[in-house]
């Protein structure tokens, strides 16, 4: 029996993408119902609903107070999760459908739950989740690059689990709770959509009011990932910046430096004497535009790989509050 995407929970759908991303989600509807509780039925609403959002609320500070505890500058435990979540299992299932179709056994013997028991639970069933793919894959030779990039990804993973080994039980902790707090937040929000349904069912379009679209469409693209095997540079975007309010944060999960340049679009190399800028290898961090070589006339973002191993890289664009 194929899916009905209209039954689909679209706000579990979208925030289980990402801790940060929910959070703006969460936020920006609990604002929006605040500011029409002039209607009784609002006003119901946001009382549902505001508990829901400060416990969301206060399961991320703790999370996010574990994100900046990682060991040395390496890549620890929290944000390689984060990264799994919000990216590469993103990538891992698209690959996987490039071969397989969704409705196949194939698929279902390799991803019998798509995309949940790596977006949610705790460290070691995410671990086993991953370990498990890499069994399923087995001699698979139509997904044997996937298999190889997939158990880079789990050997830096088990690493950071023995490198933080007395961080864990916390980590585990605030996971969890976030994750429940999460599903409760965005249950409660789609009854309250269909809620809305009801109340508006003449004038839907009354609904966008009140909830954060572009945060749930993603309207304009500002995450971008890339996988690089050699030494051959790679575009990621053409975008026009404001450096005054915005940074670019990367995550290089891999071995090796990753270069990255802005030129003017008509070639891929980077030109002498204009900035470029290292993104360390298995590490995530943050930097103006400027410090790549971005200007006016320089809007196309290219990545290059400096080493032999596989460097997998997420870059977003960040507003500066």
């Amino acid at each position: 029996m194929s899916n009905w995407s209209r039954t689909d929970n679209f706000i579990i759908t979208a925030t289980q993408k990402s801790y940060i991303g929910a959070k703006g989600i969460f936020d920006s509807f609990d604002l929006k119902l605040k500011m029409g509780i002039a209607d009784p039925d609002i006003q119901n609403f946001y009382n549902d609903f505001h508990p829901l959002c400060l416990a969301y609320d206060d399961g991320y500070s703790s999370w996010n107070s574990l994100r900046s505890r990682g060991p040395s500058t390496t890549l620890g435990v929290v944000q390689l999760l984060e990264q799994l979540s919000s990216t590469l299992i993103r990538a891992w299932d698209i690959a996987i459908q490039s071969v397989y179709d969704n409705t196949t056994t194939e698929y279902k013997s390799l991803l019998p739950h798509h995309r949940i028991p790596f977006q949610t639970g705790s460290i070691n069933s995410r671990a086993i989740a991953i370990n498990s793919l890499i069994t399923a894959i087995g001699t698979d030779a139509n997904l044997a690059t996937l298999k190889t990039k997939i158990a880079g990804f789990y050997s830096l993973l088990t690493a950071a689990m023995i490198l933080q080994k007395s961080q864990l039980q916390n980590i585990d902790n605030a996971i969890l709770v976030l994750d429940a707090a999460c599903k409760t937040a965005s249950e409660e929000a789609y009854k309250i959509y269909g809620s809305f349904v009801v109340k508006f069912y003449k004038t839907p379009k009354s609904i966008d009011v009140f909830f954060p679209v572009s945060l749930l469409k993603s309207l304009s693209q500002s995450n971008f990932t890339a996988t690089l095997s050699n030494d051959t540079p790679k575009k990621v975007f053409k975008r026009k910046l404001d450096v005054t309010k915005h940074t670019l944060k990367y995550t290089n999960v891999g071995t090796s430096i990753v270069n990255a340049y802005f030129t003017n679009g008509l070639t891929d190399l980077h030109t002498p004497g204009t900035p470029i800028f290292a993104m360390l290898p298995n590490t995530m961090a943050e930097c103006n535009p400027t410090e790549m070589g971005y200007t006016d006339a320089n809007k196309h973002l290219h990545i290059v790989n400096t080493g032999n191993e596989t460097a997998n890289i997420e870059i977003d664009i960040m507003a500066i509050n």
